[in-house]
């Protein structure tokens, strides 16, 4: 079971570059593809803690979570002061 998780975080993983690049490349900026690059880690983090259940993987899961609320924040902000 722990090869089939590894191998769905690998290829949650990919799939979020790869849905990142098309946002970005289809010019809805890089806000956007960078919350759907987060959204794809943080389902990918959540993947490999289904599995690990230690410590360490529970902070990486909320690490993530935390960086992706931080990055869409800043970029929420910065959009509002340049308006």
């Amino acid at each position: 079971m722990a090869e089939i998780v590894g191998a769905a975080v690998v290829l949650v993983v990919a799939m979020g570059l790869t849905a990142g690049l098309a946002v970005l490349s289809s010019g809805r900026g890089p806000r956007s593809a960078m919350t759907v690059l987060l959204d794809f880690l943080l389902a990918a983090g959540l993947l490999r803690l289904s599995q690990a259940q230690t410590w360490a993987a529970i902070a990486v899961a909320a690490l993530t979570m935390v960086i992706r609320k931080v990055v869409v924040a800043g970029f929420l902000r910065g959009t509002r002061s340049n308006r």
